[in-house]
């Protein structure tokens, strides 16, 4: 059962359309703030991939690609919500849940599946990239970044999406912040 209003009622496409409805400012808010978080996480999986490079040249470089890619096609959500918010208010929502789930393109599944699959598989190959990096990095700070990945996809799968995904997203930056306190220690 997930945390926002009517949502453990959503059987259908047509029931998330009118979630939306019902929820306009938690679908906006939490989009824009999906949004940011995207603005602000790719940079940081770039900067702490190349600060992880020297050392782990490949795990630091497939990992940051994967996550930082993941994360790219997370945008998808926050427009899909967007859209869907934008239906409910002014729009038919039955027939855009009809063309939705008739004739949803591949091409979106992709998008979905490297978000998926970018975000959790990058997520954990950073962290074992962190891990191996034992005198330089902390191994708190690799295993908040393994543990990250599973939180967000669980929050995401049991509708307990308040709570699993910025839950994450502060693991993500414990791990960080590992990695970059401890190289700018070492710079010191």
């Amino acid at each position: 059962m997930g945390l926002t209003p009517g949502q453990s009622d959503v059987e259908e496409t047509v029931d998330i359309i009118r979630v939306a409805g019902e929820n306009p400012t938690m679908f906006q808010v939490s989009s824009a703030i999906g949004f940011v978080a995207a603005a602000l996480l790719v940079p940081g999986i770039w900067t702490v991939a190349t600060t992880l490079r020297p050392r782990t040249p490949w795990l630091a470089s497939v990992g940051g690609w994967m996550m930082a890619t993941g994360y790219i096609m997370f945008c998808v959500l926050g427009i899909e919500s967007l859209i869907n918010l934008a239906v409910a208010q002014g729009g038919d929502p039955v027939s855009f849940a009809t063309a939705i789930d008739e004739h949803t393109s591949p091409v979106m599944f992709a998008v979905y599946f490297v978000f998926g699959l970018g975000a959790l598989g990058g997520g954990l190959i950073l962290g074992i990239a962190m891990l191996r990096q034992r005198d330089a990095v902390p191994a708190w700070a690799g295993w908040a970044m393994i543990v990250s990945e599973p939180v967000r996809v669980i929050g995401l799968l049991t509708g307990l999406s308040v709570v699993g995904p910025p839950l994450a997203s502060v693991l993500i930056a414990v791990g960080f912040a590992g990695v970059l306190l401890r190289r700018s220690d070492a710079l010191a």
